[in-house]
């Protein structure tokens, strides 16, 4: 990607710092202030600095800070990486998954027991306002005029570019905000410096994103309606996929469902993606090559013809390496058995890592029944899968213990990742293959177009369209290497979503739609319980960070 090779301390990094310290006063940006540099210097190469304090924004995505350092104070610098915030909230109480290290921070946080002071709480709040807040000083620099590109038609188009893109990635940013904590502050370009952003509403945020989305959507496509974005880069594509999310849980957060403008801009993205790979879908021919080191191929603007990851996050040896996305998916969860173990896993020879693993992630046994397997747990014909640890290496099923003392006896791996290079055949690829490191090189998809194909069969079902529900949905089903659907209900439709896109950070979201989260549904552990019982009523939303409610008044969520 070649904007990471221009990385400084950006303006909208130092500008952000300000803003969002007002707003919490728990965090610790780099303290160097770029725009002391003054303006005059960013005339002298407006193109060169649009492009670095743009790369400055994606970087946040990416990694936790600037050099290493992390951009949120009190928090582990891994954890507080913007995929790790999110499947910390979406995931890890959740059947498909559990963090099992019980430190002070974590402990009781994989049972669904959250208080308002619990740091996860304040660093994953913290992660996303970050983002948030680098978005609209990004816009707000180029509005204020720093860059002098008025009457210059180049410098004003690729300004208008990189304002969308930052809107774009505003969204998804606010996605796991309103998704998580409900009525959260609105912050936009038009935000001040150190001034506070309202606490809205959870419906009149929504309204605010989706039409901004919408806009975004419309100007793309009024340039080039098959317009698809750089490698790295957000467009067209992630803005429509994101109002797809954003509409498909409309009910949840504003009462009333918007299932037609869910399938409308689901199609849209469909019908521009599809045509080679799967069956024509536009899915990749093998499962895994969603997850593998050559993943960068198969996103938008990738190497090869098929574009099934529409946003990722990337991650590349040496230049942009961090401990999330593909490295913590896949170190998270394994191990290194040593001859005393009961368990066996060579991560070396398994997956190429470089690392002798975390030990930090099992999944919850009713996750894994939801896959078919043989009587004792040791093969499934479901690709998705393959590479597992099961039953197979003298892993155990059953969770007896959620923690690290008991890795291997308590809850198989659904490792989904792999440092190998996969080829066109799904094979792996030893001469692409990079070599070993404890940091992974791995991209992460954040969306993919098999999400939006079982979201448009959600809402197709909801809208009875039962037959393009159940073709989407078949595309996904098939692909795995599992018999076709005669047909597809709404229950067997968020078993295949689980299926297909456990620790894509969507769990959480898709229990609570399907009203499965608080009750009429348990798994090990849940609630604290070794069998499960229901979380308290209030949980549907995660505490307010309760120092942002106390230094800003803002209203704290039911129950907390």
């Amino acid at each position: 990607m070649k904007i990471f090779n221009k990385l400084f301390l950006s303006a909208a990094v130092v500008a952000s710092s300000l803003t969002f310290g007002s707003c919490t006063g728990d965090m610790d940006l780099l303290p160097t202030d770029p725009k002391s540099q003054t303006a005059d210097k960013f005339k002298n190469d407006p193109a060169g600095y649009m492009q670095a304090l743009i790369a400055d924004v994606y970087l946040q995505y990416a990694t936790y800070g600037v050099n290493g350092n992390a951009a949120v104070k009190n928090f582990d610098g891994g954890m507080s990486t913007f995929q790790r915030s999110a499947w910390l909230l979406e995931e890890a109480m959740s059947d498909e998954a559990s963090w099992i290290p019980n430190d002070a921070d974590y402990g009781l946080f994989q049972y669904g027991i959250i208080p308002a002071d619990n740091t996860v709480v304040m660093g994953t709040y913290s992660r996303f306002f970050i983002n948030i807040a680098l978005c609209n000083q990004f816009i707000q620099t180029v509005n204020d005029g720093f860059f002098n590109i008025e009457g210059n038609p180049e410098l004003e188009s690729m300004a208008a570019e990189f304002i969308r893109q930052a809107k774009v990635l505003r969204a998804g940013a606010y996605w796991y905000a309103i998704d998580c904590f409900g009525d959260v502050p609105y912050l936009d370009e038009n935000t001040e410096m150190g001034q506070v952003g309202p606490q809205l509403g959870r419906e009149e945020l929504f309204n605010r994103l989706t039409a901004g989305l919408e806009e975004v959507v419309a100007e793309y496509k009024a340039i080039d309606p098959n317009q698809k974005a750089k490698y790295g880069y957000v467009g067209l594509d992630v803005a429509e996929s994101l109002l797809v999310k954003y509409y498909l849980n409309a009910e949840v957060y504003t009462g009333k469902a918007q299932w037609a403008k869910c399938l409308e801009h689901a199609n849209a993205v469909i019908n521009r993606l599809k045509g080679p790979g799967f069956q024509g879908s536009g899915l990749c021919n093998y499962y895994h090559q969603n997850f593998a080191y050559s993943n960068k191929q198969m996103s938008i603007g990738g190497a090869n013809a098929v574009n099934e990851i529409i946003w990722t996050i990337p991650q590349d040896q040496p230049n942009l390496l961090s401990y999330a996305n593909g490295t913590f998916l896949l170190n998270g969860l394994i191990g290194t058995s040593v001859d005393s173990d009961t368990w066996r896993l060579n991560p070396l020879e398994r997956y190429n890592a470089g690392a002798s693993g975390w030990k930090c992630i099992v999944a919850r046994r009713q996750f894994v029944e939801k896959f078919e397997w043989n009587s004792n747990f040791t093969y499934s014909p479901d690709q998705r899968t393959a590479l597992w640890c099961t039953a197979a290496d003298g892993f155990g099923i059953d969770c007896t213990v959620l923690d690290q003392e008991h890795y291997g006896n308590n809850g198989f791996l659904p490792v989904k990742f792999t440092n190998y290079a996969l080829d066109e055949n799904g094979e792996i690829d030893r001469e692409n293959s990079p070599a070993p490191t404890d940091q992974l090189g791995i991209d992460c998809p954040m969306i993919r177009l098999a999400e939006i194909y079982l979201s448009a069969a959600e809402a197709a079902l909801h809208e009875g369209q039962n037959d393009i529900a159940l073709t989407y949905t078949n595309y996904v089903r098939e692909r795995a290497g599992m018999p076709a659907y005669d047909v597809i209900t709404l229950q067997e439709l968020e078993n295949e979503r689980c299926r297909e896109l456990y620790y894509e950070s969507v769990r959480r979201s898709d229990l609570i739609r399907y009203g499965k989260w608080i009750s009429g549904y348990t798994w090990q552990w849940k609630g604290n319980v070794a069998s499960g019982v229901d979380f308290d009523s209030n949980f549907n939303l995660f505490p307010l960070p309760a120092s942002v409610c106390a230094r800003n008044g803002y209203h704290q969520n039911p129950g907390y």
